[in-house]
């Protein structure tokens, strides 16, 4: 949904140019459930699908400045259409393909090759959802998950008015390699935006009165864009919609190129890694008679996530290999001290830790995690697992409805009161929590 009325420029562009009668429609073509047509604007190109009766979105093809033409080449072997773009700039080829084979699929991928040395100061971003009648201002839905860092180009969402569906749209960022090293930029955060202005921001140069001088190279081919879009008719429920978001990133998986397979010694690594574990005297610490580990090398006082997270993956091992690790029940010896039997719950510390931290302040997700690894250990016969998953569950519930499953990013675990409540701005508390209480 908008957070404000407000809108960009290039909306109120997009939303003259598709209510004009006189619109240049170059081409169109089937892509099911969906029909796309190309539609050419004073600085754009687009790729506009709609499912009959249902809206749509707009993707944007080309960004140009200046004076261009557009030449619609038609399909070919394994693509739906193609589109010649030239201008004073260099010549843009846009090709649309389904993908997989599959209905609901539409890939766009967008080269530039400039004429000259070239820089790019900005190009807006090329998604936006439709209403019936092809207003982007009155389209209504979720952004429900978007890239975060540089993690994958995501942007999952429904279009619920009017009743479009669930969308996902995944930009290949590897693709773009040689535009980020020629333009000395990074995808970070790329895939986003506000509704109704989202999709992938092409990474520029920041401008100031002093801009970096990064150029394309004349006459070398760039790849742009490499946008991937499944869509489908929408889900209820959370459940539903986070298995079909799992679902489509396996089929985008297979569509893009991955990297070759190489052998790592995953079993040599375990074993250095629990020799390491007991001799090095920087990875353990010992309190009350039993021993701990350190979350980070030498440092940081021993909390219940990190050694139940131990425990059970050195029980994970024991269960591959045979026979269990001496280890695992060295380490699980002490985990009775992080129960707080006054507040019946499992802290994050042990009661001892330094002044320098707040015993009372826990994460949201280091509350349920440690509960997952028990509720694991318990599963596999571990009893004393599962005593501390039990003495623990109660609290866990009432933390749960105190906050309406909605958790702060921190809390005090003595009254509930919030020490942080969303993760910078982006307005949204402690999503880890969700994966933790399904992850068993």
């Amino acid at each position: 949904m908008p957070k404000s009325d407000a809108v960009s420029p290039h909306v109120t562009a997009l939303r003259s140019l598709l209510s004009s009668p006189d619109r240049q429609i170059i081409g169109h073509f089937r892509c099911e459930p969906g029909i796309v047509e190309v539609v050419v604007g004073h600085d754009s190109v687009w790729a506009v699908l709609r499912r009959p009766g249902r809206g749509g979105f707009a993707l944007r093809s080309a960004y140009l400045a200046g004076a261009f033409s557009a030449e619609w080449l038609g399909p070919t072997d394994g693509i739906l259409a193609r589109l010649r773009i030239e201008s004073a700039a260099g010549v843009h080829e846009v090709r649309f393909a389904n993908g997989d084979g599959f209905p609901g699929c539409l890939r766009m991928t967008v080269t530039l090759t400039p004429s000259r040395h070239l820089l790019i100061p900005f190009v807006p971003r090329d998604l936006y959802p439709l209403d019936r009648e092809d207003d982007p201002t009155l389209s209504r839905g979720k952004v429900k998950a978007a890239q975060r860092g540089l993690n994958g180009g995501l942007l999952y969402l429904s279009i619920d008015k009017p009743d479009f569906g669930d969308l996902l749209y995944f930009q290949n960022l590897t693709a773009m390699n040689d535009y980020y090293r020629a333009t000395d930029t990074t995808p970070d955060s790329a895939v986003g935006g506000e509704w109704p202005e989202l999709g992938y921001l092409l990474p520029t140069p920041p401008q100031s009165a002093s801009p970096p001088v990064s150029p394309l190279k004349a006459r070398r081919c760039y790849t742009l864009s490499d946008a991937i879009l499944l869509f489908g008719d929408g889900v209820d429920g959370e459940r539903p919609s986070a298995k079909r978001f799992i679902d489509w990133l396996g089929r985008i998986y297979l569509m893009i190129d991955r990297p070759t397979t190489e052998f790592r010694d995953w079993v040599g690594r375990a074993e250095r890694t629990l020799r390491d574990l007991d001799k090095a005297p920087e990875a353990t610490i010992r309190h009350y008679g039993h021993r701990y580990i350190h979350p980070y090398v030498a440092a940081e006082y021993p909390d219940s996530m990190v050694q139940l997270a131990t425990v059970q993956s050195i029980h994970e091992w024991g269960r591959w290999c045979g026979q269990p690790h001496p280890l695992e029940e060295e380490f699980a010896a002490g985990l009775g001290r992080f129960f707080d039997k006054a507040l019946g719950t499992v802290r994050r510390y042990l009661p001892n830790v330094g002044n320098d931290k707040d015993a009372d302040a826990v994460d949201s997700w280091y509350l349920y995690h440690p509960l997952m690894n028990l509720g694991r250990l318990a599963l596999e016969g571990y009893d004393r697992a599962g005593s501390l998953f039990r003495d623990s569950l109660d609290f866990a519930i009432k933390a749960a409805r105190h906050f309406r499953y909605e958790w702060p990013v921190q809390f005090k675990v003595t009254d509930f009161s919030i020490i942080t409540k969303n993760a910078g701005d982006s307005g949204r508390g402690q999503t880890d929590v969700g994966a933790s209480t399904h992850g068993s």
